[in-house]
């Protein structure tokens, strides 16, 4: 004869399963609705502008840029500011000019 199982063992069998990972995720982000990117005024775009004049290659930044659908913070070492391809290079990560809505540096 088979021993009784116990109720939590039983409860066990009849939870939710995830049979594909990563899907509930992906659904949520669906949902999500993307944030409108901020165009600059003047007066801000010349602030930006002399922000990036004074960084040095190699010092510690913090920069706000759009991304995907949104904004995010990327910390780390200015690589590279490239005026031809209008863009700068934090750690790995290359930023377009045109996304950047902040930057800081030394922190």
């Amino acid at each position: 004869m088979r021993k009784a199982m116990e109720r939590s063992e039983r409860a066990k069998q009849f939870m939710p399963f995830a049979a594909l990972e990563g899907l509930e995720s992906s659904l949520y982000k669906r949902t999500q609705h993307p944030q409108e990117r901020i165009i600059l005024a003047e007066d801000a775009q010349t602030e930006l502008d002399m922000r990036l004049r004074s960084l040095a290659i190699g010092e510690r930044v913090l920069a706000t840029h759009y991304m995907g659908m949104g904004y995010v913070e990327t910390e780390g070492i200015l690589r590279r500011i490239d005026p031809i391809d209008r863009s700068i290079t934090v750690d790995e990560l290359v930023i377009k000019l045109s996304a950047l809505l902040d930057i800081r540096g030394e922190l």
